[in-house]
């Protein structure tokens, strides 16, 4: 069964995203400081404990708490538009 939704057409202009310029690329800065953030997690743990594996688990979490914590922090996580009923987005 097909049921129109009204929606609102007036969206507020998305605000730009901070970017970091590698190699004449722009990235996403919360990406390049994740994979910074994960370099140096890798080296700290690779020298401190002197383990590859443990070493990969932990520059993986770090990367990852790193990325979606930037990524979520208030202002940067997308948002359904008023326009849309509760439970769609």
């Amino acid at each position: 069964m097909t049921t129109m939704i009204g929606t609102n057409a007036y969206r507020p202009a998305c605000r730009a995203r901070a970017t970091v310029e590698v190699f004449g690329v722009r990235w996403p800065a919360h990406k390049a400081h994740a994979v910074l953030a994960g370099v140096v997690a890798a080296l700290a743990t690779l020298v401190i404990f002197g383990s590859p594996q443990a070493s990969a688990w932990v520059s993986a979490v770090v990367v990852l708490a790193v990325w979606w914590g930037e990524r979520y922090l208030a202002g940067n996580a997308a948002v359904a538009p008023r326009s849309n009923p509760p439970g769609i987005s």
